[in-house]
């Protein structure tokens, strides 16, 4: 995927300010943090598959940005800093199936 952001592991802490709150089949919780330029997912279920948000940016690429924790149960993955999340969406990774992810949460006043 072009221009793709991805983090994987576990990293300790959160943060005082996050908005774009997206869940998804009780498995995974994504949201986008600090001034809107870093995205994060969790794993929330001890269900075996990946946690991830898709996500685009204002800039520099505008689109197919995703982060993704692979670590299990009540692991967070970040995305790098970057330009400004305008929309975003929670997945399940799910093995030989199509991934369920929830609808697109779009900030209609970030695109410029």
């Amino acid at each position: 995927m072009a221009g793709a952001a991805l983090a994987l592991g576990v990293v300790a802490g959160g943060s005082a300010f996050a908005d774009m709150d997206l869940y998804k089949s009780g498995s995974v919780h994504s949201w986008r943090t600090g001034s809107g330029g870093v995205a994060a997912a969790q794993d929330t279920a001890s269900d075996g598959n990946d946690a991830y948000a898709n996500f685009n940016r204002n800039y520099p690429n505008k689109s197919g940005y995703e982060v993704r924790t692979i670590s299990g149960n009540g692991s967070t993955a970040y995305s790098p800093s970057g330009g400004r999340i305008w929309d975003m969406q929670a997945c399940v990774g799910i093995d030989n199936w199509p991934d369920d992810c929830s609808d697109w949460w779009t900030d209609n006043h970030a695109h410029g």
